[in-house]
């Protein structure tokens, strides 16, 4: 089975964008530790200091990692602090990928 790809895009609010990378690295470490079906899960900033997004770029070895994932404490955890700061403008999207075209990486390239 090829692995899975997700892409879950945050909006947050200008001023909370701090808050939300601290949120982050502590979630990113516990995936990190505790979800060995979680291949790559990487936050990157992009959009304006006025509408600025998170992009959170997932890959997971297969279906039973996403359910790790979904049901995990780490990504509990970081729901539960939305719900009681607020820190988001409008709600999580996610989305699942599905390559069509192109490769992961040339052949001897350290990415």
């Amino acid at each position: 089975m090829a692995p899975i790809h997700v892409l879950a895009i945050i909006t947050p609010k200008p001023d909370r964008v701090a808050r939300i990378e601290q949120l982050a690295k502590e979630v990113a470490s516990g995936v990190e530790a505790t979800e060995p079906g979680v291949l790559k899960y990487q936050w990157f900033k992009t959009g304006t200091p006025e509408e600025p997004r998170i992009v959170v770029w997932e890959v997971y070895a297969d279906e039973a990692a996403v359910n790790v994932h979904k049901s995990g404490s780490k990504l509990a955890w970081l729901i539960e602090t939305e719900k009681k700061e607020g820190n988001f403008a409008a709600p999580l999207e996610v989305l699942p990928l599905q390559q069509f075209a192109g490769w992961a990486a040339r052949e001897g390239a350290k990415i």
